[in-house]
């Protein structure tokens, strides 16, 4: 097969095929290790959470609504001032499927219908724009960090809305448009986001 005898690079001397392969796995896992020195592992090493960080980008901030939605898709999601969601800003990481802690809630969905994020943590699921009844959850358990120091990489001033169980950014003079009718109203706790 031609690697019957390799040189061995440190000898110069011929090594068996085991030899050889065993070196090859061990440098692929010194890659491997390297590899993990993604901004998905300092992540991890900050939330003080073992192994790799389950992530999802493509989370946007909707300029016309305010609300967190999901850009990864061809169509952009139903936006409760109408139309589609407008991506503007940030592209959020945002965790996933890992460990609910002290400054970090989990129950945090995915609606099939608006693409916008929403807190799937009461009997009720709030109010969908796409319906006006309420959001459908698909995919992930997102984990979102707050009332944690912001950063160059962490937005602050990302809150639930207690009217229609949405994320949106409380950032500003006005706080966007609710599917429930008028602006969001915040609740509860301040969601510091992490952004790449």
């Amino acid at each position: 097969m031609g690697f019957a005898n390799v040189p061995d690079a440190e000898s110069g001397l011929l090594s068996s095929r085991r030899t050889f392969l065993g070196r090859a796995a061990g440098a692929l896992g010194v890659v491997a290790t390297v590899g993990l020195a993604t901004p998905s592992a300092a992540r991890a090493a900050e939330t003080g959470s073992e192994g790799v960080l389950a992530e999802q980008d493509r989370w946007r901030f909707c300029q016309k609504c305010f609300v967190m939605f999901y850009w990864g898709y061809p169509a952009d999601g139903v936006c409760p001032a109408g139309g589609a969601h407008s991506a503007q800003g940030y592209n959020f990481v945002l965790p996933y499927n890992v460990p609910e802690t002290p400054t970090a809630q989990r129950n945090w969905r995915f609606c099939e219908r608006c693409y916008s994020m929403f807190w799937y943590g009461y009997p009720t699921n709030g109010r969908c724009a796409a319906t006006g009844s309420g959001h459908v959850m698909q995919g992930y358990d997102f984990v979102l960090p707050h009332d944690i120091s912001e950063t160059s990489t962490r937005q602050r001033n990302w809150r639930f809305c207690q009217k229609c169980f949405v994320m949106f950014y409380w950032g500003y003079p006005t706080d966007g448009v609710c599917p429930s009718g008028g602006a969001h109203s915040a609740q509860g706790y301040n969601f510091v986001l992490p952004h790449v």
